[in-house]
């Protein structure tokens, strides 16, 4: 009896082969995580973060995507879109990280479905760098509207939502899960395109390291 392996099934698309069909990927800072994310954070995409802590570094993680991702849009304006988030932003921190306040706007919302128009409609616009947002009750059917409108936007959806929503589907294209270690950050990959689920521990602070002068 003749054996068939893999190999003999023509037209079979294997999960590492996936990872080429990723548009594009912006460094994330931290040199394990670029790692394990095969080249950095994935652009057009909906992020999922998944964490029951705040001011554990998580912010941190995105400001290497809104450094670049700003630098590289020198033909249009960006915006980089705050949905209610659960402190407050200061443009001086902003600017003390290499970012534009002018750039930064912050909407308060508190319904669901105000949360998700919003955030839809600003990633379908194409004038966001990113979207990011505190979300805790989203339907599939919401994540999938938001995806698409990443995707047609060209831009980046972030989403902040408890630890608890890791055990339900989610159509993101990156979800990860974080939990404070401190003085390190251990975020477990829980779902990426091509590449299997991974346990990576970074120090927040890392990121400061690598800014310029003139940003520092």
């Amino acid at each position: 009896m003749n054996t068939v392996t893999l190999d003999d099934i023509p037209l079979l698309w294997r999960a590492q082969s996936l990872a080429s069909l990723q548009s594009h990927c912006v460094p994330s800072g931290y040199a394990a995580l670029d790692h394990a994310l095969g080249g950095g954070w994935p652009t057009p995409s909906l992020i999922e973060l998944l964490s029951d802590e705040q001011g554990i570094g998580e912010l941190r993680l995105l400001l290497s995507l809104l450094r670049q991702g700003q630098a590289l849009e020198t033909s249009s304006r960006r915006i980089v879109l705050w949905l209610a988030p659960p402190f407050e932003l200061h443009a001086t921190a902003l600017a003390q990280y290499g970012l534009a306040p002018h750039d930064h706007w912050i909407c308060s919302v508190s319904q669901p479905a105000d949360l998700q128009w919003a955030m839809t409609q600003a990633l379908r616009s194409g004038a966001c760098l990113a979207v990011i947002a505190w979300a805790r009750h989203l339907k599939p059917a919401a994540l999938r509207s938001l995806k698409l409108a990443a995707m047609s936007g060209r831009g980046i959806g972030v989403l902040f939502r408890p630890m608890s929503e890791a055990r339900a589907a989610s159509p993101a294209t990156l979800r990860i899960s974080l939990r404070s270690r401190a003085p390190a950050l251990e975020l477990s990959i829980l779902k990426m395109r091509g590449r299997r689920p991974s346990l990576v521990q970074i120090d927040p602070r890392e990121v400061d390291r690598t800014m310029s002068p003139a940003e520092s």
